[in-house]
């Protein structure tokens, strides 16, 4: 079973149509868990009733590219309600399928592994043109060795990062909660998620891939993808996610199709 951990924080009606869009393409136990980042504490609420979606308690508003704590937040939640699945996948507002299957697929690509993601890179401190986000989060290394020790920074994108249950129990086990508040509180460093919860695996002893290249050619930053190309993407069986639809027209044509 899948669980989606969701960010997203406003358009209530985009988010119901999301959450559709994802049922209609994945397993009936599969579940959906909102981390609301926005200010209004009743966004999600409708979409909570119609399609029995959870909503994390630990939710709270995020500024833009500062989103690292919502992972976390989701796999404790899930931790503390016992919830047993397979799969924990980071997913975004501006994230929708366009194929079935893709359950199966993590199945065969996740036999002997752990996690898989789009990409990996690895930073040290004397890296030449290193990452600045990463640069950041080294100087902020030596001071909060319990979380992240090691002296290397891993480093992925956000959507699609899926990690085995197995491994986030790895990864929650060495974090004493206290101190990850205090952790979330002093660092202030921009795409923190992209690289906490890679290097936390891999500090677990997770075992990590990356996404087929297929995967990876629809799974990008910038620009929002066209409408040519979210149809190109469904004409592939082997691509199930888009990244990102961030267009109304082509949301609607996602939607209906």
């Amino acid at each position: 079973m899948i669980v989606y951990a969701l960010l997203a924080h406003e358009n209530e009606e985009a988010l119901l149509r999301q959450v559709r869009n994802i049922k209609k393409f994945n397993r009936k136990d599969t579940q959906i868990v909102l981390y609301n980042g926005g200010f209004n504490k009743d966004f999600g609420k409708i979409t909570e009733k119609l399609e029995n979606i959870h909503i994390c308690p630990y939710s709270r508003p995020f500024e833009p590219l500062m989103t690292g704590r919502m992972f976390y937040d989701v796999a404790r939640w899930l931790k503390e309600n016992r919830v047993k699945y397979n799969y924990l996948v980071y997913t975004e507002y501006d994230m929708m399928f366009v194929n079935h299957g893709f359950e199966d697929r993590l199945d065969e690509l996740l036999m002997g592994y752990d996690c898989i993601w789009k990409f990996t890179k690895t930073y040290k401190a004397y890296d030449q043109k290193i990452w600045k986000p990463a640069e950041r989060l080294l100087k902020e290394q030596e001071a909060w060795k319990d979380i992240l020790p090691g002296n290397q920074i891993y480093r992925t994108s956000n959507p699609l990062q899926c990690y085995k249950r197995k491994i986030v129990k790895k990864m929650l086990a060495r974090i004493d909660e206290e101190r990850m508040e205090q952790f979330f509180s002093s660092v202030k460093v921009r795409n923190l998620g992209e690289m906490l919860y890679p290097t936390l695996a891999a500090v677990s002893g997770a075992k990590f891939r990356r996404y087929p290249k297929p995967f990876r050619k629809f799974l990008r930053w910038k620009p929002s993808l066209t409408i040519k190309e979210v149809k190109k993407a469904k004409k592939h069986g082997d691509i199930y996610v888009v990244h990102p639809v961030k267009d109304e027209e082509v949301q609607d044509w996602l939607y209906s199709h």
